[in-house]
């Protein structure tokens, strides 16, 4: 009876153990987020729709979305 204790306490430590290491490996995977890029947007000068400053098209008046808008605004 004391051999049947002894392990039933044994595994019971050897189970606790095992839940506690793979809930601390998922706190872990799940605490650091990967970092947010950001990308500068600017409205577009004739119709204000928002775009990435790299994409946007530089005029005498401001920048904007397509060249057609471009045109429009400055012709």
């Amino acid at each position: 009876m004391k051999f049947l204790l002894i392990c039933l306490g044994v595994f019971l430590v050897a189970w606790r153990w095992r839940v506690y290491r793979e809930t601390h490996k998922l706190k872990q995977k799940t605490a650091a987020p990967p970092p947010k890029t950001t990308v500068e947007m600017a409205p577009c000068a004739h119709c204000g729709l928002h775009v990435p400053v790299a994409d946007a098209i530089s005029g005498a008046q401001g920048v904007y979305c397509k060249a057609e808008h471009q045109r429009a605004a400055e012709g």
